[in-house]
């Protein structure tokens, strides 16, 4: 259930540009692990931090999402309603 009153706004994607915001939010996660735990040196607490507070916001836009389930691959928006 989504609160209506939320300052979020709602998107409405395909299945296939939904599967691409999953796949950078979890390239960023990758991101945030292999900096976290280089094997030289130290790492970088603000870039940890940076990705972290990116990688919550793209969990916000998706779940926030809606997904499209009858527009086919490939298909446009214009062309679907």
């Amino acid at each position: 259930m989504y609160n209506t009153k939320s300052k979020w706004i709602r998107l409405m994607h395909s299945v296939e540009d939904y599967y691409r915001k999953v796949e950078v939010l979890h390239s960023r996660a990758i991101e945030l692990h292999r900096e976290r735990y280089k094997t030289q040196g130290s790492y970088d607490k603000s870039r940890c931090d940076f990705l972290v507070d990116d990688i919550k916001y793209l969990a916000r836009l998706l779940a926030e999402s809606q997904v499209d389930m009858e527009r086919d691959f490939g298909q446009s928006r214009t062309k679907h309603k």
